[in-house]
Formats: structure tokens, C-alpha cells, sequence
């Protein structure tokens, strides 16, 4: 085991490079949103959060040699922030989760699991849940003044325009059409009045191709305009109402509290039905199923993974299903009862991290040295810097966090439903979204688009047929094994 230990650690430091350092920055503006936000909220333990995820993140880059990201789960966030858990809730919900996917991953069951709940109810809750954070925090900008403060809806309108300028798709293709159908003078014009500005904030003024587009990490930008405005509040408050502790103090934080202590059985309850529920499937086709699929596709070259002569792994997947349940059960089961924030891992923070450079486990092992250290030296005023923070600017990081859920939901909706069967499968998605906004409960949601795949879809008809086509598996098996040894019968013969 140590020589293993020291024959990765040699392949990481060789990996150092200034695009493994950029890459490991891609995940961030999904991370700092839903942190800042749990934090702000007090429905997470800020310093152990950060501390755990940046553990796991150390554990994971030693484990697989692909920038795997370990992000916060997002339903349950969603969840959290729209009121309907509390911190014990939270945490109860992260522990049920992981122990769900543990035995799912360990049993197969995952597979089952998959064809059980159709894509159209997880589309339709990533739908609900991302509106409905996003909803949050256009709510709260809307309780500031217009421009008598500096936390402001000016502000958040400023920020917003920001966004919507850096995280804009590019557009090559029509740029192409439109360049083509123009005569070339007017083309020449054009490209004489790109303005400067344009060129320093436009993503499109680096080269990228479409196999490796650059990302804007926004979550950073907007994080250092709230972290700047934080430290002029600080600077010039009296704090006559003592509404920050200040003055502000380094090292001492607790990395690792007791979070199970306080937790009841309603607690466990609820974290169950309003958490837990609603992220399993999410967490079984994105951070499971999905991120293995991008893996595979991103890096075809570390397909097959040998040890001189000999194959090391018994697939040529990248990382297998299995292997990443098992990772983000154990996260949760062993991590969430001491603070850690509930995680997992996920297709898009996967594609983040590559699109701004990473290759290899060394980006997801620097960002979680960095948590590391944030957690154990500015973890004692972490708190007092987030309340100092203008919710003008939080308020759209939420919002951005749950649109993006929100488009990965109709995203998949649109990519895996076939032409024919859209409107069907958007009712499913549309059904589950509405209940989850009008009634505030996720698992109403699922439980309702769930019902609707069966009766207006064909869901009754894929369930028999995957039915059938189990029970002529299992027969088939039973015909081959040999004599004596069918597997529902135990040696003595008995039933």
C-alpha cells in the first residue's frame, strides 16, 4: 500500500501545471453559491464543510486519475434553501442518501433503480428544485432597496448583466452563416469596430474548438465582488447592534463536529422524505451513471490501466459505476455525521474542471488542499464575512446555481427523448416541476410525475416489458446452471 502510495504521489507532481491549477477551478461556481448560501443560512457547518469536502476531494484525486469533482448535492440544497429543511435535516438527509447509494452500488441495484424511474420525473424535479432556488434568490433581491444602500437591486441587476455576458454561448456556427451571407467590406467593418472591452471579457477571445470550450467560472467573479463590498462593510461599520463579531479572528474553528447529537426521528424523517428522496435518482444519473459516461468519452487513453503485463482493472471503464457509488456512499455515510456537507459527484463539475484545463487527479487535489487550509485558518470568522457579504450579489449566485440545475434538467430532457415522444415526455417533466413549485414538496413532485409516466405515457407497457424480459434472463440462467446447482435452490434442497 505505501508503495502505491508513493508511486501516485510521483505521477501527481509530474502532472503539475498551470492548466491542472486553472482546471481545478472549474467546479467553483456551482461550490461557492450553494456553500455561501448553506452557510449564510446556518443550515451547514461552514468550517467542517469545507474541511471533509476538501478530504474527499484529496481522497478522490489519489483514487482515480481524472479531475472528479465533489460538489454539494444540489436537490437537497435546493431543498434546504427553500425552507423546507433544517441543519439536523440536512445532514440526516446526506446520511440516508449515501447509505442508499452505498447498498445500490454494492447489490446492482443501480441498474434497477435506472429503469424504474424514468428520465422525464428527474428532468422535471432538476426543473422544480432549480426554479424554485432560483425563485429564493430573485425573492431576496427583491427585499432590498433600489440604490439608498450599497446592497442594492441596482447591484444585483449589474451583476446579473455581467453574468449573462460571461456565461453566453458561443455561436459559431451562425457566426459562420452571418459572415458568409455579408459582403466582405461590411464583414471588415465589423471586425474594425470589436471593441476592446469586448476582447477582454468575451470568452470567445480565446481560441477553443468545439471538442474544448472555455468556461467562464463566474462563481469566482462574483464571489470577489461580494468578498470587496464584505470588507468595506467591515471596514466602516460601527456594529453598534453587535451584529458582526468582530473583530475578526484566525485559526481555532472546530473542523469536526458531533451533527448527528441533536438529530430526532422526525428529523430523520424528514430529511428522508423532502432530502433524500428527490436526490437518489438525481445522484444515480448524474453523479453515478452520467459522470461515468463523460469519463469514458473524455479520456479514451486511460481506458485500461495496466501494471506491466497485467491488466489492473476488470473493465476498460474509465471509472465504473461501482466504483463511484461506493465513493459517494462512503463520503456521506462516514463524513456527514462530523459536519460535512452532503456531496457527491457530478457530470457537470466533471466537464468544468476539463473545459478550463484539468487532465488528472492533481486539479481536485489542490482545490481540496486549499479548502483544507481556508477551513483550518479563516474558518473562526468564515461566518462574519458571509453576514458582512450584500445579499444583492448572493442572491444572483442562487440564482445562477438554480437556472443551471434547471438547464441540465431540460437539457437531458430534449438530448434523450426521441423527436417523436417530446411532448409526452415534457408533460411527465412539466407535471413534476409544477407540483414541486406549487406545493413545496419534492417528493409530491416525483411521486406525481411518476404516476403521470405511467398512465399518459407508456410507462405501464416499458415496466412489463422489462418485467418479462428479466424473468426470460433469470430462466435462461436457471436452464444453463448445472444440475444441482440452480440459484434458488440452497445445496440441501430446500427452498
Amino acid at each position: 500500500m505505501l508503495r502505491l502510495f508513493r508511486e501516485r504521489t510521483k505521477e501527481l507532481i509530474a502532472q503539475i501545471s498551470k492548466e491542472e491549477i486553472s482546471g481545478s477551478l472549474g467546479d467553483l461556481g456551482t461550490f461557492i453559491p450553494l456553500v455561501v448560501a448553506l452557510a449564510r443560512d446556518r443550515l451547514i457547518y461552514l468550517a467542517p464543510a469545507l474541511f471533509f469536502s476538501g478530504v474527499s476531494n484529496v481522497i478522490t484525486g489519489y483514487a482515480w486519475d481524472v479531475p472528479m469533482c465533489v460538489q454539494p448535492m444540489k436537490s437537497i440544497a435546493a431543498v434546504a434553501l427553500g425552507g423546507d429543511l433544517t441543519r439536523e435535516e440536512v445532514t440526516a438527509a446526506g446520511i440516508l442518501t449515501g447509505g442508499l447509494i452505498l447498498i445500490v452500488g454494492v447489490t446492482g441495484l443501480i441498474e434497477i433503480v435506472n429503469k424504474i424511474i424514468p428520465f422525464s420525473v428527474v428532468s422535471g424535479m432538476q426543473v422544480g428544485l432549480g426554479l424554485k432556488l432560483a425563485g429564493k434568490g430573485m425573492k431576496d433581491i427583491s427585499d432590498l432597496p433600489w440604490i439608498e444602500d450599497l446592497d442594492c437591486i441596482l447591484l444585483a441587476i449589474s451583476c446579473s448583466g455581467l453574468c449573462l455576458y460571461w456565461l453566453r454561448e458561443p455561436n459559431s456556427s451562425s457566426s459562420n452563416d452571418d459572415s458568409q451571407s455579408l459582403p466582405s467590406t461590411n464583414s471588415d467593418q465589423c471586425e474594425k469596430k470589436r471593441s476592446f472591452l469586448h476582447e477582454i471579457f468575451s470568452r470567445r477571445s480565446m481560441r477553443t474548438d468545439d471538442k474544448d470550450k472555455k468556461k467562464t467560472a463566474v462563481g469566482i467573479y462574483l464571489f470577489l465582488i461580494a468578498a470587496l463590498f464584505a470588507t468595506i462593510e467591515l471596514i466602516t461599520t460601527k456594529n453598534e447592534e453587535k451584529q458582526y463579531e468582530l473583530p475578526l479572528r484566525f485559526f481555532g474553528a472546530s473542523v469536526a463536529v458531533n451533527a448527528v447529537e441533536q438529530i430526532e426521528a422526525n428529523n430523520w424523517k424528514t430529511g428522508f422524505l423532502e432530502g433524500a428522496i428527490p436526490q437518489i435518482p438525481l445522484t444515480t444519473l448524474n453523479s453515478v451513471i452520467s459522470v461515468c459516461c463523460l469519463a469514458h468519452s473524455l479520456y479514451p487513453e486511460k481506458r485500461k490501466r495496466k501494471d506491466g503485463e497485467n491488466t489492473v482493472r476488470e473493465s476498460d471503464a474509465v471509472v465504473t459505476r461501482k466504483e463511484v457509488a461506493v465513493s459517494v456512499g462512503l463520503m456521506n455515510i462516514f463524513l456527514c455525521p462530523f459536519g460535512c456537507i452532503p456531496n457527491c459527484h457530478g457530470a457537470g463539475g466533471l466537464a468544468g474542471q476539463h473545459s478550463l484545463g484539468a487532465r488528472g487527479g492533481l486539479s481536485v487535489i489542490f482545490l481540496g488542499v486549499c479548502k483544507v487550509l481556508l477551513s483550518v485558518f479563516f474558518g473562526k470568522s468564515a461566518l462574519t464575512l458571509l453576514d458582512a457579504m450584500p445579499i444583492a450579489v448572493l442572491g444572483v449566485m442562487l440564482a445562477i446555481a438554480g437556472l443551471e440545475l434547471a438547464t441540465t434538467g431540460l437539457g437531458m430532457l430534449v438530448k434523450q427523448c426521441q423527436p417523436h415522444r417530446l411532448r409526452q415526455e415534457s408533460v411527465v417533466a412539466l407535471v413534476t416541476a409544477a407540483v414541486i413549485l406549487s406545493l413545496g414538496k419534492t417528493h409530491y413532485g416525483a411521486i406525481s410525475g411518476w404516476v403521470t409516466y405511467l398512465i399518459y405515457s407508456d410507462g405501464i407497457e416499458k415496466f412489463f416489458a422489462w418485467f418479462s424480459a428479466f424473468r426470460i434472463e433469470y430462466y435462461r440462467k436457471d436452464k444453463d446452471a448445472p444440475e444441482g446447482e440452480h440459484p434458488d435452490t440452497s445445496s440441501d434442497g430446500s427452498q
